[in-house]
């Protein structure tokens, strides 16, 4: 076990147990998340089979699908249409324009939702770039990327139907132009799904830099958002070291509002305004 990890929970000797285990038995690292994140999940996932600290550590030993159930946890599946509107609203009146007057004609603009979870983040971005080819007397091209660690959640992301609740944050006049309704349902239009390619990839691969279906990287816009606060300090910045050689040559990171503070100490990259969390590489 690495040392210096769970400094706040090292005397909490079940939990450091549990780490044992997931790691000898099942190859599986929970040091990667943050402390106070691991210990939630640890405590929510204990309470929710009803099995206390004390004989939780036997149990998982012996038993594998509580091990996939343990794992699966961590991965967070939240997500919503336009989620942080002040975001989007900045992507759409400054940052996509400016993508798409230095782009040559019919360029393309190259997106990657990185933990796009259940496809929200990703058909919102879409949804904008299609209204700005739409609207654009130049002719310009786009393709998103959207990754995440879940087959279930992409699975959801790839069916593209949500329901009533889900699309309480889009705008009428999206709704009627990129989604079928069906009965108490809302599906991706055909036109917007077929632009986007969903795959499962890991951010922590250090093997690759960027999904294997993008081919070669080099994103105006990278996704991030509410993430990258789950894992461990050093964990983050490998994380964030990858995205940026992903991107292009003054391409955009966009994290989550929780994630902008340390974001904003990289060097990196510029803070695009102080209300949002939108960052820029040099050019």
């Amino acid at each position: 076990m690495k040392r210096g990890i769970l400094v706040g929970l090292q005397t909490d000797d079940s939990i450091l147990e549990m780490i044992r285990i997931m790691n000898d038995t099942y190859k599986k690292d929970l040091t990667i998340y943050d402390d106070a994140f691991l210990a939630k999940s640890l405590e929510r996932r204990m309470t929710g089979i009803a099995v206390s600290s004390s004989d939780y550590p036997s149990y998982l030993q012996n038993n594998r699908h509580e091990a996939d159930c343990l794992m699966a946890s961590f991965q967070i599946t939240y997500s919503q249409f336009f989620r942080n509107s002040l975001t989007f609203a900045v992507l759409e009146q400054l940052v996509l324009p400016h993508l798409l007057s230095h782009k040559p004609e019919n360029g393309e603009i190259r997106v990657w939702s990185a933990g796009c979870s259940t496809g929200q983040e990703a058909y919102s971005i879409g949804i904008l770039l299609e209204e700005l080819r739409q609207a654009s007397s130049k002719a310009m091209r786009y393709r998103i990327f959207a990754t995440d660690l879940s087959p279930e959640a992409l699975g959801t992301a790839r069916n593209g139907i949500y329901d009533e609740d889900s699309i309480a944050n889009i705008r009428m006049k999206y709704l009627k132009s990129h989604f079928i309704k069906q009965e108490e349902a809302y599906a991706v239009a055909p036109g917007l799904k077929q632009k986007i390619d969903f795959s499962e990839y890991d951010l922590l691969d250090s093997h690759s830099s960027n999904p294997p279906d993008s081919i070669f990287g080099d994103f105006d816009i990278i996704f991030c958002c509410n993430l990258l606060f789950y894992y461990r300090p050093d964990v983050r910045r490998s994380i964030v070291r990858k995205l940026k050689r992903s991107l292009a040559a003054g391409g955009y990171l966009i994290t989550g509002e929780a994630e902008a503070i340390f974001m904003a100490k990289d060097e990196d990259l510029k803070t695009l305004s102080a209300s949002v969390p939108i960052f820029q590489t040099n050019l």
